[in-house]
């Protein structure tokens, strides 16, 4: 005879709850040739509605009711090895893959990705974003071959230009030469001819002075336009200069001071937020990918990776004043992201009403010779021929380029595209556990487990710790 307590168990087949008691309590017979793990026990009476049952230490599943002669009932059971076991299920340590602890840092493979997507964006403003007026930097050859770098506005090139294009107006303007003054009232007739005389020789020298200097500006100077080197726009005020300088044209003085530069390099920063859509490991790859625009460079990826805990992105410009030409560091927290180049320059063509310098300095030099061999009659013929030399004719320097960085648009903006996971990853903790990937003891855990390679100690025979260890290794819960 066996004494068996038989009841009903709501439970799922891979947990290890027991039952809090079994009221039916019955001695019964064991059914000949039978198995301790799947035992038939035979009861008195045909009106049986169990689910469960425990005899021995052991608690069992009922499988089958049967009804057979003289009011016997057989009933077929089979062992539950998770509640018999229990105890030493939950004294065991094992490497949990899952459990049902919320851990949404770790990438949970086991959730599909949809098909679509989401994109979110945070914009900041531009460092660079044109400003009023903006900067011209001009390159150019001074009187003594070298070539300096000036900061100055639209207005202070309209000046230059003008001063190059009016040449046969201003070239003899504040030439620091100083005219002979008239004679005082002659005394006599023989006085007056020879002050007359005197005051002719005088006109002659400074005649004779004014075309020297202007043999010396302009003949001197080659093609004055051309010791402009270079004009470029920058689309913003590079703020501090190193003093106002007398400009130069090679030779040529022109009326017109501009600031220098006092630095080659600016550098301008300012930083994005990062439109994060999610909270969790979905911020990684592949889930999440990140796009920087970055104006005047283009649009970049980043690696989410890096920027896992990071709430903004840094962008530094730093901008040769000389070019343009421009160096973009992209980092966040002490991490360097990546350096881009591009440029903020833009090239502007100058027009120059220009002037016929080899001409103007052969008409110069045939005057001076045809007043000293001949008359003074020939200095003012030559002065016809010089101002006809001079006569503008139209030239231009430079060309558009780069005009394209500063047409696009202004604003550095961060895009966060987010290939989303079915569910959300905690969803379904109680149902498949989240990510747990290291050793745990059982015993302080409760809800869904999941092992890699557990093996309980037990007092079990050896069916029932593969059938344990199984259902460890392929998920239980813990109840």
């Amino acid at each position: 005879m066996a004494t068996v307590s038989f009841g009903n168990l709501s439970k799922r087949r891979n947990s290890t709850k027991q039952p809090s008691g079994l009221s039916d309590q019955r001695d019964c017979k064991l059914k000949e040739t039978t198995s301790v793990d799947h035992p038939t026990f035979i009861v008195t009476g045909n009106n049986f509605h169990y689910n469960y049952a425990s005899w021995d230490g052991r608690y069992y599943f009922i499988k089958d009711i049967r009804s057979v002669h003289n009011g016997l009932s057989e009933i077929d059971c089979e062992i539950d090895v998770l509640a018999t076991y229990k105890s030493a299920i939950l004294n065991t340590t094992a490497y949990v893959l899952y459990d049902s602890t919320s851990n949404t840092e770790l990438p949970d493979n086991r959730l599909p990705m949809k098909t679509t997507k989401t994109v979110s964006a945070s914009s900041a403003a531009c460092p660079l974003v044109p400003d009023a007026g903006g900067t011209y930097i001009l390159s150019i050859t001074g009187s003594h071959g070298s070539t300096g770098v000036y900061k100055c506005t639209q207005a202070e090139i309209a000046a230059l230009i003008d001063d190059v294009s009016d040449i046969s107006d201003n070239i003899f303007d504040d030439t620091g030469i100083t005219p002979p003054s008239p004679p005082a009232a002659p005394a006599d007739i023989a006085d007056a001819i020879i002050q007359f005389g005197s005051f002719q020789m005088d006109v002659f020298k400074y005649i004779l002075d004014l075309l020297k200097k202007a043999i010396s500006q302009v003949f001197g100077s080659g093609d004055i336009p051309a010791n402009i080197r270079e004009c470029r726009y920058l689309p913003f005020n590079i703020g501090t200069t190193g003093g106002s300088n007398k400009i130069y044209l090679g030779t040529f003085e022109t009326q017109q001071s501009l600031s220098k530069l006092a630095t080659d390099t600016v550098v301008r920063s300012t930083s994005v937020s990062i439109p994060w859509q999610v909270s969790d490991f979905r911020r990684r790859s592949p889930y999440t990918e990140i796009y920087l625009y970055i104006p005047y460079i283009g649009m970049v990826r980043l690696s989410s990776e890096n920027l896992v805990g990071q709430s903004s992105i840094s962008i530094a410009y730093a901008i040769s004043v000389r070019d343009g030409s421009v160096i973009c560091t992209v980092s966040s927290g002490s991490e360097v992201l990546g350096q881009y180049p591009g440029n903020v320059g833009c090239s502007i063509p100058i027009g120059f009403s220009n002037t016929n310098l080899a001409k103007a300095g052969q008409a110069v030099i045939e005057g001076a010779v045809s007043a000293a061999s001949k008359n003074l009659g020939g200095i003012g013929m030559s002065a016809l021929d010089f101002g006809d030399a001079i006569t503008p004719n139209f030239t231009s320097i430079g060309g558009l380029d780069g005009i394209a960085g500063i047409a696009t648009p202004q604003n550095i903006v961060c895009y966060t595209v987010l290939h989303d996971t079915i569910v959300a990853p905690n969803a379904d903790l109680q149902v498949i556990g989240s990510p747990t990937m290291h050793s745990k003891s059982l015993g302080g855990l409760t809800g869904f487990v999941q092992c890699l390679d557990a093996h309980v100690e037990a007092d079990a025979m050896a069916e029932e710790l593969a059938e344990i260890d199984a259902h460890l290794n392929n998920g239980f819960f813990i109840e």
